[in-house]
């Protein structure tokens, strides 16, 4: 399913792809096509980068209640470990209307 992504880092601000716990493609609104590694355990936990940008980010996230997205935090993996928030929304379908001939 696809998903829209915000965060406190710009970088991470774009859409992705979830299909269960593993995100299959990220793409940065900045950045372009990202490179995602996934981390294993449950809920989200991956790593994603970007060319041009030294650091990774890494993302842990739990689904919402609503069942419609995740939230949790990222960092940028620098010496500092700077941390923000990250979410991603489910994107919702185009709407389809037919009409009757």
């Amino acid at each position: 399913m696809s998903y829209s992504t915000t965060s406190g880092f710009s970088d991470l601000v774009g859409t992705c792809e979830i299909t269960g716990d593993d995100v299959t493609n990220y793409t940065s609104d900045t950045r372009g096509a990202g490179t995602v590694s996934n981390l294993g355990g449950s809920n989200l936990n991956f790593r994603v980068s970007f060319a041009g940008v030294a650091r990774q980010y890494v993302i842990i996230a739990t689904a919402n209640g609503a069942g419609n997205g995740f939230s949790g935090k990222a960092n940028n993996g620098a010496p500092e470990e700077t941390e923000e928030t990250w979410a991603a929304t489910a994107s919702a379908p185009a709407s389809v209307s037919a009409k009757a001939n």
